[in-house]
């Protein structure tokens, strides 16, 4: 399987944006690295799997649009947040081709959302999709796909698919294109 890098999507063509996103135990990845790599074999659309990005939940994504140095401005609150544990327990869909892991949505998770956008949204502009309160919790396991990849993804994923369970264990700041950690924080 080979990874193309995309032609249309630069970081000098876009707003510098940043990601902060929960990681989960080695298990868990292990298990939804190998999904995302079979959805790819499968399918053949392999966005997902040569994105560079670990299995990972987005806590917030957010459009810098001034100077500010997200770093700076977001450490402090990312180092006092504590792990939890979340339970994927469903596959999903956000239409017209992403294929997700849906996480149940717990206290916890809402209340970390609640503290980094408390922070966040004072400086930055969360992306649509990630304002707090409308956000919905996922993994991204396959997208950009076509209808018939999607149907593809789906009956695969189905297959395949049984909840799992992991400890959130670290908090990162990202950037997307292309992707680095900028900033790993590890949840104690």
């Amino acid at each position: 399987m080979e990874c193309l890098q995309p032609v249309s999507i630069r970081r000098d063509d876009q707003r510098p944006q940043f990601d902060v996103i929960l990681r989960f135990e080695p298990q868990a990845e292990m298990y939804f690295n190998n999904l995302i790599n079979t959805l790819a074999q499968v399918t053949g659309n392999t966005t997902r799997s040569c994105s560079g990005q670990p299995p990972h939940v987005s806590m917030g994504l957010f459009d810098i649009v001034d100077n500010s140095d997200p770093i700076q401005i977001m450490e402090a609150v990312l180092r006092n947040l504590r792990p939890f544990s979340v339970t994927f327990d469903a596959l999903g869909a956000f239409l017209p081709g992403t294929l997700v892991a849906a996480p149940v949505v717990t206290d916890d998770m809402i209340a970390m959302n609640k503290a980094i956008h408390f922070v966040a949204d004072q400086v930055f502009v969360p992306l649509k999709q990630y304002v707090y309160g409308t956000w919905v919790p996922h993994l991204t396991l396959a997208s950009e796909l076509t209808h018939e990849e999607l149907v593809q993804a789906f009956d695969t994923a189905g297959q395949e698919w049984h909840p799992i369970s992991s400890r959130a264990v670290s908090i990162s700041l990202v950037h997307h294109f292309p992707y680095t950690e900028e900033l790993v924080v590890p949840l104690e």
